[in-house]
């Protein structure tokens, strides 16, 4: 007996293309696949990525789409809560002019966008550009979360490219023209900040100042005595010689970081510095942890 023909994982086929390969309708229909965005289908237990379901999206279900909202924002590596996450949401979101307004269909979700979109391409894929997709994700993120974006536009780890400083972007928040939560975003851009490697920091940077405290420096490069090896403190008061790391669930189930982090303290330590570590519990219930910042000095705003 001839084993039925079944599609490579991860593939992205018309519905033509597996009817013509043998591929029954009654299995298109089952859990055996997924349909990825509309007329395009999928394994269910190993799907195409987001970028290949976009990349599909634009140039062939909806030709000139811009991928937009959350599914822009993901390509972008901009941190997402988890439903709006593509592996959750099974959903790739677009932006066509009303002009061509089109009903939404399987696997996919139509927006509408002016004429004059302004875009930005990323490994092959057009997407809204960083003021238009700040402007998109206003409206699905609480404030804090939307200065994580901003800091991640700009910071070490963004996919913008040629790199977007903190200057530029403010720049295109002012000079952009108005619209739906522009002041939202240029809010969120103002409280934004350079050389921000996780949503984590920002969280604990914008706690701090809510809390009265001056400005942390973020990212801060020391230098052990001695070893000469280098440490980043994820926000510190150099002049009170006070660091306050955050730690995530990684940090202690991670070994080899786990090891850094107390290599790190030492360092701090030998230098006479003192060290907070916050945790999830202490950003979610921050009266102790404000209280420990305080105790070791961290100057008021």
């Amino acid at each position: 007996m001839t084993p039925r023909w079944s599609p490579n994982p991860h593939s992205l086929h018309r519905r033509a293309e597996l009817l013509e390969w043998g591929v029954h309708p009654r299995r298109l229909t089952s859990g055996e696949f997924h349909e990825a965005v509309p007329g395009f289908f999928t394994p269910s237990d190993a799907p195409a990525t987001l970028e290949l379901a976009a990349r599909v999206l634009q140039q062939k279900a909806v030709p000139g789409a811009v991928i937009s909202y959350a599914s822009a924002a993901e390509i972008l590596g901009l941190p997402l809560p988890r439903n709006l996450e593509y592996a959750t949401s099974r959903t790739v979101h677009c932006s066509v002019p009303g002009s061509r307004r089109r009903r939404s269909g399987h696997g996919a979700i139509m927006h509408t966008s002016p004429e004059d979109h302004a875009t930005l391409r990323v490994r092959g894929v057009r997407l809204s550009a960083p003021v238009p997709l700040l402007c998109e994700l206003a409206g699905l993120l609480d404030p804090t979360r939307l200065v994580a974006c901003c800091d991640h536009l700009v910071g070490p780890n963004s996919r913008v490219r040629p790199h977007l400083s903190l200057t530029e972007l403010r720049v295109m928040a002012k000079d952009a023209p108005a619209r739906y939560r522009i002041s939202a975003v240029r809010a969120a851009v103002e409280d934004a900040r350079e050389r921000v490697e996780s949503p984590k920091e920002t969280e604990t940077r914008l706690l701090l100042r809510d809390a009265g405290f001056a400005e942390p420096v973020v990212n801060l490069t020391i230098r052990a005595p001695g070893t000469g090896e280098t440490f980043r403190l994820d926000l510190s008061y150099p002049e009170q010689k006070l660091a306050i790391e955050y730690d995530g669930f990684w940090h202690s189930t991670d070994k080899k970081r786990h090891r850094q982090d107390r290599r790190k303290d030492d360092v701090l330590h030998e230098l006479a510095w003192n060290v907070v570590r916050a945790s999830d519990d202490d950003l979610e219930e921050s009266e102790m942890f404000i209280g420990r910042v305080a105790h070791h000095g961290a100057p008021r705003a």
